[in-house]
């Protein structure tokens, strides 16, 4: 737990990317849906919430328009956990991992195949 930890945040920290290999590690633990949503998402806002503050401590500044775009954004992505929510209610638990897997397969083809 401790390794995969330390390359998600790595990763997210170097190269934005930590949630495919906190995904990754993640599973490896063959957790219930339930308790692996909720992992994933308390560890991605915190590792979130630490990048942003840090990059607007730091200076980084973003344009009009794309302060726009986030307040757009945000209500948005609620929704889409809500759809995904549905969508994943729909699968069963011994078949989870398997999609799981599918995706972070696919993830690992775009990032080779298109860096």
């Amino acid at each position: 737990a401790l390794s995969g930890g330390a390359l998600s945040g790595f990763f997210a920290g170097m190269f934005g990317i930590g949630g495919a290999i906190r995904s990754m590690f993640l599973s490896a633990f063959d957790l219930p849906k339930a308790v692996y949503i909720a992992t994933a998402g308390a560890i991605g806002i915190m590792v979130d919430s630490t990048r942003i503050i840090t990059y607007f401590t730091g200076g980084a500044t973003l344009p009009k328009e794309l302060w726009y775009g986030l307040l757009l954004f945000i209500p948005i992505s609620f929704a889409g956990a809500q759809i995904a929510k549905k969508i994943v209610d729909k699968i069963p638990q011994n078949k989870f991992r398997m999609v799981v897997a599918v995706f972070l397969f696919v993830i690992g083809a775009k990032l080779v195949l298109f860096p």
